[in-house]
């Protein structure tokens, strides 16, 4: 983008710091909600993306920049509240309607000392989800597509 003289930013997965106000984690833009306005996904009930094609299989980063671009057609909601992840949560971190993201990090996230690397341990959210795999490719989808 910069040789075409598009001044640009690239905004990676995981840097957030904690928003002292809120007491929640924030990064300089919500990918998330990002990626939904530019028409990728919807934001489940678990507080993830989930597009048609991937489900909630994917990582986001993103590249902010001054050039105006078109965005796709925003989609249709594609979960369907059934609350699988609700139950399914360990640690009970999706009851309210703001999910209580330290609870999640504190338990999904973390050093493995014993492998010595960062992993994800837990996504009991994302597995028990009908829409992981998304609308498309999905056991439900299909059979909502039938």
């Amino acid at each position: 983008m910069e040789n075409y003289g598009i001044a640009s930013v690239p905004v990676p997965t995981n840097e957030s710091q904690r928003d002292q106000n809120t007491g929640r984690w924030r990064s300089i833009i919500s990918l998330k909600h990002a990626a939904q306005a530019a028409g990728l996904g919807t934001i489940g009930r678990h507080s993830l993306l989930i597009t048609p094609e991937f489900g909630s299989m994917v990582w986001l980063g993103a590249v902010l920049c001054d050039q105006e671009l078109e965005p796709d057609d925003k989609q249709e909601k594609i979960c369907n509240d059934c609350n699988l992840c609700v139950k399914a949560c360990p640690v009970n971190a999706l009851e309210k309607s703001e999910m209580n993201q330290q609870s999640c990090w504190d338990f999904a996230f973390g050093d493995d000392k014993e492998l010595q690397i960062w992993r994800i341990a837990c996504h009991a959210c994302r597995d028990i989800c009908p829409y992981h795999l998304g609308s498309e490719n999905s056991a439900v989808g299909k059979r909502k597509n039938t």
